[in-house]
């Protein structure tokens, strides 16, 4: 599975520091990128605003893609999201288009990503699909995080 590295840089009011996510290229699972439309995002401001559970915040600091290549100037946002029963967390990378749509671009951490290769390719993606949907749809099941790039005014 091809990898991403994806660069957090957090701070606080006491102090600064970094965290990098390894996230796994979907291109596999899908021949290409899942397309997210922009109605989904719209549904998911509308959740951010309705809950304490769901936040958002500034630490994408830099983005390396599988072929080594700089990826850190586009408009990203890491969806960091637990299922609060389950206690299984889930990370979501999407790369936003200018028709405000997104693609879906890795997913993680790595036993999410195993799981998901391990199984059959139209399963994967209806699961996949699914989850993304349930975060806009129950709220009270999770508790969602939505980073963006630091460059962001």
């Amino acid at each position: 599975m091809k990898s991403w590295s994806v660069f957090l840089k957090f701070s606080n009011s006491i102090n600064e520091f970094d965290e990098k996510l390894e996230l796994f290229d979907i291109k596999t699972y899908f021949n290409g990128y899942l397309k997210i439309k922009r109605s989904y995002f719209n549904s998911l401001v509308k959740t951010i605003k309705m809950t304490k559970k769901y936040s958002t915040g500034r630490a994408i600091e830099k983005v390396i893609g599988p072929d080594d290549d700089d990826w850190t100037c586009n408009p990203w946002m890491l969806l960091i999201v637990k299922n609060i029963e389950k206690k299984k967390v889930f990370w979501f990378f999407i790369k936003r288009e200018k028709n405000l749509s997104g693609c879906l671009v890795a997913i993680g951490p790595k036993p999410f990503a195993e799981y998901n290769s391990n199984n059959n390719i139209s399963e994967t993606k209806r699961d996949i699909k699914r989850i993304i949907n349930y975060i806009i749809v129950y709220l009270n099941k999770f508790n969602c995080i939505i980073l963006l790039p630091n460059f962001l005014p």
